[in-house]
């Protein structure tokens, strides 16, 4: 694949600008999300339910269930029965749930095939881990364009070995094994942080050990300094390395990013249609498609490559990447 047809797919992933007003509605909807108020991510797909339903007279309600920051099962299971306990006092007409842990701990250990009806986005590759769908829950199946990102990160490396660093977390190790299994074939290294110290020691490592580094999640890091990490990987980056999440741009060279907006304004727009009638059963389940490139100049001019014009013509760079597309 050449850089201009790579560059012109990532065009080609940006929507069209969406009128997303809807006529009114009326019924309640509780949006669960599993993690905290100020995580970016969660935050951009609240962002999205509300674009969605602010207009439509539905009565919105949100539940954080704090699990990044919190992980583990015990303190799942405790936030799940906090969850229900809202369920019977809201009464909600459809329940919208974000990520793996309210899937799995809310949807599947609690309310499968019951008489709410469920809507799930953020849940990562694959949903019938958690025996999703049924007949009351339909959803949006959150998927990273790696072979995408692999692809523009190749012809710059010195090899085709491939890493993985991030937090230590459920979702991660989760993550970590579905690429292996679809796109390296058990080859890819892991490198859990726990710790900023963790992180910095398994960074330096990584770049002698592979030669392209996929930079996933500073949540779960315990004590991380956005200014430290970003002033040290632009000192010790010699390797391509690349991001899925657009709050990773500054510590990655390239970023093909997910936009959570997408999630949750599918997951509202499937919310109102299911108030208006139509059972979860007959919403198939989606995949996101929506991608904004950003590149950070500084990394790749540690590495020492020149990026190709097609590349740089369709992306962002680093300090307008949030919200931006060209």
């Amino acid at each position: 694949m050449t850089w201009r047809c790579i560059a012109l797919l990532v065009l080609c992933l940006f929507p069209a600008a969406t009128s997303w007003g809807a006529e009114a509605v009326h019924g309640r909807v509780l949006y669960v999300d599993s993690y905290h108020k100020g995580y970016e991510w969660s935050d951009g797909i609240e962002s999205g339910v509300r674009s969605v339903l602010g207009e439509t007279g539905v009565a919105l309600r949100v539940v954080h269930m704090d699990a990044k920051r919190n992980p583990g099962p015990e303190f799942a299971r405790k936030a799940a029965g906090r969850v229900a306990g809202i369920i019977d006092e809201f009464a909600p007409d459809v329940v919208i749930t974000s990520d793996d842990v309210a899937a799995r701990y809310v949807i599947a250990e609690r309310y499968l095939d019951s008489d709410i009806p469920f809507v799930f986005c953020g849940v990562n590759w694959d949903a019938s881990a958690y025996g999703l769908p049924t007949d009351n829950v339909t959803g949006m199946v959150e998927v990273d364009l790696v072979q995408e990102l692999f692809d523009l990160l190749r012809p710059y490396a010195r090899g085709a070995r491939a890493g993985y660093i991030s937090g230590d977390t459920p979702v991660d190790r989760k993550i970590t094994g579905i690429f292996n299994q679809r796109f390296f074939f058990g080859d890819m290294r892991f490198y859990a942080a726990r710790t900023m110290e963790e992180f910095e020691a398994l960074f330096l490592r990584a770049q002698d050990e592979v030669d392209i580094l996929f930079v996933r999640n500073y949540a779960g890091i315990e004590g991380w300094d956005p200014e430290r990490a970003r002033l040290f990987v632009e000192a010790n980056t010699r390797i391509p390395t690349g991001a899925h999440n657009p709050w990773m741009a500054p510590y990655a060279m390239i970023t093909l990013s997910k936009v959570p907006q997408e999630q949750g304004q599918w997951a509202a727009l499937a919310a109102l249609r299911i108030l208006s009638g139509t059972p979860p059963s007959r919403i198939p389940l989606e995949v996101n498609e929506r991608a904004v490139l950003t590149v950070n100049m500084r990394l790749a001019l540690a590495t020492g490559v020149i990026l190709d014009p097609a590349l740089l013509e369709a992306a962002n760079f680093v300090g307008d990447y949030v919200g931006a597309n060209h």
